[in-house]
């Protein structure tokens, strides 16, 4: 999957340069002597743009926008990111502080879908826009958590994995700005935006061998004292060869310095 993407993320940026390439300039003459008059950007109601800056973190996002009235449009996108280990672990692991999950180990991959109504300074989409957006996003999710129990007479430490699915509903304004590079291409940027909302979910384990009555107590009584952040986390040993993670909470998500280059059509 990763590699299907590099390859649609290099024919797109290569649809950009010819697009870019083959611009021709339209000009009117008043005489021989008057200088050129370029006319202006011809109406386009279409666009399709790549957002270049979430590159750096592994995140494939395009988009689709069409103008529907003078100063106003709409906008579809998706973005996905491959199951990976988690960015900026170790920022996280300071701020949630809690020394039975093994932040290195965590592994996540998402994708959203975002719906957006922008309202443009200027006509044909252009210029600087305020943005209300709705957005829905999924996460794969794997956490790592450790218990220690004794063992004939010392301290034994195991690992179990927690896997499973968060998703979020969640709702936003942005504002940016967007720019005509030529009669078919678009610089747009995301100056700063953010969204809130509510997020769900749940992940599973399983044990075999199962566990001894002492392995499951000293597990539960880990998992008693998660700190999820600012989500509320349920843990359950519900038997000798399960358990699980109820996630509920608050959803909090910052879109800015985003850095997107499109085809108008």
């Amino acid at each position: 999957m990763k590699k299907i993407n590099k390859i649609l993320l290099f024919i797109f940026i290569t649809c950009i340069v010819h697009f870019a390439s083959a611009q021709p300039v339209h000009e009117i003459k008043h005489s021989d002597t008057a200088k050129p008059v370029l006319l202006a950007h011809p109406v386009l109601h279409n666009s399709i743009k790549v957002n270049l800056s979430s590159l750096a973190f592994q995140n494939y996002s395009i988009s689709y926008e069409r103008l529907i009235k003078n100063k106003v449009s709409i906008m579809a996108s998706y973005r996905y990111m491959p199951f990976t280990q988690l960015p900026y672990h170790q920022n996280i692991a300071q701020i949630i502080s809690n020394q039975n999950i093994n932040f290195n180990q965590v592994a996540l991959g998402n994708s959203t879908f975002t719906a957006e109504l922008r309202i443009y300074a200027h006509k044909n989409m252009s210029g600087f826009y305020l943005a209300p957006y709705g957005r829905y996003a999924n996460f794969d999710l794997s956490v790592p958590v450790q218990y220690s129990f004794n063992q004939n007479g010392s301290t034994t430490t195991k690992e179990t994995v927690f896997s499973g699915n968060v998703t979020s509903y969640s709702g936003g304004l942005l504002f940016g700005f967007q720019k005509h590079l030529g009669n078919h291409l678009l610089l747009d940027v995301w100056l700063i935006g953010a969204h809130f909302g509510n997020g769900t979910g749940i992940l599973n384990t399983s044990f075999s061998p199962p566990l001894s009555t002492q392995e499951q107590a000293s597990l539960q009584g880990n998992l008693n004292n998660l700190n999820g952040g600012p989500f509320t986390v349920k843990g359950t040993v519900t038997s000798s060869t399960s358990a699980n993670l109820n996630l509920t909470g608050p959803w909090l998500g910052i879109r800015a310095l985003g850095i997107n280059l499109g085809i108008a059509f």
